[in-house]
């Protein structure tokens, strides 16, 4: 950037281009903030953990003894029962089916739609054989043969 330009308020700069660096920091916030609110944290949490235990089994026992021991759940380390507790407290958090009537909400997500099908009109271009189009009656008139000149 040189002397003369200056971004504005909201972190633009005169020709339209946003600073690369807050575009990505608001990219991450907004990935952050969505694993947050569905409860991804806690699994991330989990991982954790496992990598956690699995580290330290493996120094003292063989490696598949380790992988044995550490997915196995009988002895959870402080991590796997804080994240425990902390799926488990997202999961209560959630507002109850009947409260809700999200059985109903289910039911009409599964209703079919009306079809939207396009068709021609059903009219026809009016003409002589129309109901509504002037039908002739008597012929038309023709005019008398005009008499022709013998030369």
């Amino acid at each position: 950037m040189t002397t003369g330009d200056r971004l504005c308020g909201c972190g633009r700069s005169p020709a339209g281009k946003s600073d690369p660096v807050r575009r990505r920091i608001s990219i991450a916030a907004l990935c952050l903030a969505w694993l947050c609110a569905n409860g991804a944290i806690w699994n991330a949490v989990q991982v954790v953990a496992w990598a956690k235990m699995f580290h330290g089994y493996s120094q003292v026992m063989p490696v598949a003894q380790a992988l044995k021991l550490t997915f196995d759940g009988e002895a959870p380390c402080d991590l796997c029962i804080i994240a425990e507790a902390g799926k488990d407290a997202a999961r209560d958090q959630l507002p109850r089916e009947e409260a809700l009537g999200a059985t109903d909400k289910f039911v009409l997500s599964f209703q079919a739609a009306a079809p939207f099908v396009l068709t021609a009109p059903d009219f026809a271009w009016p003409g002589l054989a129309h109901e509504a189009g002037l039908r002739r009656i008597e012929s038309v008139p023709v005019p008398p043969p005009r008499a022709v000149a013998v030369v």
